[in-house]
Order: C-alpha cells, then structure tokens, then sequence
C-alpha cells in the first residue's frame, strides 16, 4: 500500500543570518518542486522565533520522497551549514493517509 508522505526540515538561522538564510531556503525550495512526485514544498519563518525556518514537503508516495534524497540540490541543506548561514537542520518524515 502506498501512502503520502511529508518531510520536514527545521533549521536554525546563524546570528544575523536569518533573512539571508531565508532567501536561500527559497531558492532550494524552488528548486526541489519540481521534482517528480512532489504536491508542494514551502519555506516559513516560524512567527515564534526570526531565527527558525521550517521547511515541508508533501509527496506523492514514500518512494517519490526517497528519490528526492539522493537529488544534489537536498545537499543545499547541508550547505547552509558548511556556509555559516546555519547553526542546525533538523530533517523529519512521516506518513499521512
């Protein structure tokens, strides 16, 4: 049986970083959108604190998500990092019906 799945990524501005962090999880967003499978990426700032964006998608099926993992473009993430613009990212996924 198949069922959709949605995958979240938290990640923690660096000091100063958060607009510039920002404009950056847009651009990797767009990016990844368009991947096959893929009903909706968004990018949020979470209105509690400037310094966290969250990031979800919704896939069509748990194999469409494992697919976009292996994509270079998930490693725009990981990047955030070696580029200073994050302190952390937090990846989260879970089956909905």
């Amino acid at each position: 049986m198949s069922y959709e799945v949605i995958n979240t990524v938290k990640v923690q501005a660096a000091a100063g970083r958060s607009d510039e962090l920002g404009k950056q999880l847009q651009k990797i967003v767009e990016t990844l959108r368009e991947l096959p499978g893929c009903d909706s990426y968004m990018v949020d700032r979470c209105p509690e604190d400037s310094n966290l964006w969250n990031v979800s998608a919704h896939w069509q099926s748990e194999a469409a998500m494992r697919m976009h993992f292996n994509c270079p473009e998930v490693q725009g993430f990981i990047g955030l990092i070696d580029n200073q613009l994050a302190n952390a990212v937090d990846f989260n996924s879970f089956p909905i019906r």
